[in-house]
């Protein structure tokens, strides 16, 4: 049996999912603290719901109709551009990142991602109490 199977093991991995790929657009924010008139970004939040649908996912706009639609799967979460009025300040050259903001972000992040192993950590070890490998 795969546990990528079983939706508790299904949510948790897409929960993970989404965390770190939103480390990862906060770290560009972050990177681009600098550039002149950059916007942050952000993931959009994650829809409980819709993963149980299984239904997260974002198809790939195709700006031509003679473009082929693609073959590979969507990414999982779709970026969000942050709206301008959101950001507590923004500096003379126009960039509207706020460090202390994307850390806090970021910290948030760790301390969620923490939880998600935690938990899949925990259903491990309960699944191998069942079947007799306890550890």
């Amino acid at each position: 049996m795969e546990l990528g199977k079983l939706s508790l093991f299904k949510i948790i991995g897409a929960r993970m999912s989404y965390l770190s790929e939103r480390q990862k657009v906060l770290s560009e924010n972050i990177a681009n603290a600098d550039t002149p008139h950059y916007r942050p970004s952000d993931l959009k939040p994650m829809d409980f719901q819709a993963v149980l649908r299984g239904d997260q996912r974002i198809k790939m706009a195709v700006t031509n109709k003679i473009h082929l639609a693609g073959t590979n799967q969507a990414p999982m979460f779709g970026t969000e551009k942050a709206a301008f009025g959101k950001s507590y300040e923004t500096s003379p050259n126009g960039n509207a990142v706020v460090l202390e903001e994307q850390m806090l972000k970021l910290s948030q992040g760790q301390s969620s991602y923490q939880l998600a192993a935690n938990i899949y950590q925990k259903n491990m070890s309960m699944l191998r109490t069942a079947i007799g490998r306890a550890q």
